[in-house]
């Protein structure tokens, strides 16, 4: 596993090294651009992120602690909600202006009427996993029949995931049952006691049982095309506020870009949001890899790009568990590209 992951992160220097070298920023440019941008006042906006982990949403914290926002013109606040649907209902609720929420619910909250657009995508080769306990002697997905699975939040990302994982391999949704447990800690005592048998966690959370002696066992059926969580913005700023989009997105590459360049500067910046989870440090820089793993664009897709192949596999799931009662017929209302196409490799 340890050849693998440095195989991965090999390669994630290499190619941020190469997109960098091919930009050739130079020093005086950006001072210029630094200096514009201290001259303007800053538009204050609010992003809401779905859990707590600097590691998983560093982006926005080394945007925010690197000056990057401020660049763009905007002083940004980073808020911590539980799960993509507190995530949408502060959006919808005009509490923040940007979120980061799962694909899932984004489709779900579309088809009740909710204004949103997904502009960036954070976690390209997802954020989920169907994890068990090796102790159970549960070996696949198909043998959480009649079981009891553990989720997060009611109507987090990880449910969807969760209902779209068991229906690629014909486990119907009355032959399971969620149990809303709450954040990863409590997926160990339900364990422990029977009460779940397998776990919808981010990877974060994963790597929260395995620290506390969880035997995991990845349970995810293969052949999954469903990428994770990303940016979203309220339709009405995308409509009459494209520009701080546009500079909001812009932000967000250049932070993800210097964080897969400068792990050290990631854990250093990870303090101001989440010093209890930076403090282990050994512990911090092996989440921040796997993060890195993730954010990698598949193929030669640039980072950030939204894959119409991978909406259609989330519309397709939905419909397929109910979560969808009729098709959206149109998935471009839901989802953009044009910021991401706009962006160079900076």
């Amino acid at each position: 596993m340890t050849k693998d992951r440095m195989t991965v992160m090999e390669r994630v220097a290499g190619w941020v090294g190469g997109n960098l070298r091919r930009t050739g920023i130079a020093a005086a440019a950006l001072v210029m651009g630094s200096s514009l941008a201290a001259a303007e006042e800053l538009k204050p906006v609010t992003i809401v992120l779905p859990g707590s982990s600097a590691m998983a949403w560093y982006p926005m914290i080394v945007a925010q602690q690197q000056g990057f926002f401020a660049e763009e013109g905007l002083d940004v606040t980073i808020k911590s909600l539980d799960g993509s649907g507190a995530v949408l209902q502060a959006m919808a609720a005009g509490r923040a202006e940007f979120g980061a929420p799962g694909p899932g619910p984004v489709l779900n909250a579309v088809a009740r009427g909710a204004d949103v657009k997904f502009f960036y995508n954070l976690f390209s080769r997802g954020l989920f996993m169907l994890a068990g306990d090796r102790n159970d002697g549960i070996t696949s997905a198909e043998g959480l029949r009649g079981k009891q699975i553990g989720v997060s939040t009611a109507d987090g990302a990880e449910v969807s995931f969760a209902r779209s994982a068991l229906a690629s391999v014909g486990v119907q949704p009355d032959e399971y049952k969620f149990v809303t447990i709450g954040q990863e800690g409590m997926a160990v005592t339900a364990f422990q006691r029977d009460t779940i048998h397998a776990f919808a966690a981010s990877f974060t959370g994963i790597a929260v049982l395995k620290d506390r002696g969880v035997d995991v066992f990845d349970l995810t059926p293969e052949g999954l095309d469903l990428f994770g969580n990303g940016l979203a913005v309220r339709g009405d700023i995308y409509r009459d506020s494209p520009e701080m989009v546009a500079g909001f997105a812009k932000a967000v590459h250049k932070a993800t870009l210097w964080g897969m360049k400068n792990p050290d500067g990631v854990l250093k910046d990870g303090e101001t949001y989440n010093p209890q989870e930076v403090e282990r440090a050994a512990y911090a820089r092996a989440l921040l890899e796997t993060v890195n793993q993730q954010y990698m664009p598949i193929g030669s897709n640039k980072l950030g790009y939204l894959p119409a192949s991978g909406w259609d596999a989330w519309h397709k799931s939905l419909l397929t568990t109910g979560e969808l009662d009729a098709p959206i017929e149109d998935l471009s209302v839901v989802y953009t590209n044009e910021f991401v196409e706009n962006l160079g490799d900076e």
